[in-house]
């Protein structure tokens, strides 16, 4: 049975997954018309205010992602899902349970990303006002076989990310 891809784009907040998960959404739906972009916030506001932010709840939450991903992609569309989910857990359910899954890890420095923090989380994080922010106070588990690792800088546009996501994947 023909399926859809999954290309699975993770990293910090501040990496740039949904400005590059964009993109190739549009560059994709220049080749076919079956391609959706998934973003992680706008998901998380779809999915209700039962989605809270400790390790437990993030995992849950990318747990649903992924099985969503599962059933568009069983239905042949692509799907680009730009989500922090930054659990080994999820990302091998992924690799188990979708066959035509492709990972991405957007990894950047913490100093980019503070820098960046157009959310202000880690500003916020790093001042005590808030917890549970992925790379402060929750710990990360990074991607260990990502399909394609970008070393995020601040040279580096989300035009070049997407045309080497295109060569390579």
């Amino acid at each position: 049975m023909k399926q859809g891809v999954v290309y699975w784009i993770t990293g910090l907040s501040g990496a740039g997954k949904t400005t590059v998960g964009k993109l190739l959404t549009n560059k994709l739906k220049t080749k076919k018309s079956n391609v959706v972009f998934l973003d992680g916030d706008i998901l998380r506001s779809v999915f209700g205010t039962q989605t809270g932010y400790t390790p437990k709840e993030r995992l849950d939450l990318a747990m649903r992602y992924s099985r969503l991903c599962q059933m568009l992609a069983m239905q042949e569309i692509d799907v680009v899902c730009a989500t922090i989910s930054m659990f080994h857990e999820v990302r091998n359910w992924n690799r188990e349970s979708i066959p035509n899954y492709k990972e991405v890890y957007l990894k950047a420095p913490i100093k980019l990303l503070i820098e960046r923090d157009q959310k202000q989380l880690y500003s916020r994080a790093l001042n005590g006002e808030i917890n549970n922010v992925m790379g402060v106070d929750v710990p990360i588990e990074e991607p260990t076989n990502p399909d394609l690792i970008i070393n995020i800088d601040k040279n580096l546009t989300a035009k070049n990310i997407v045309e080497t996501l295109i060569k390579t994947l």
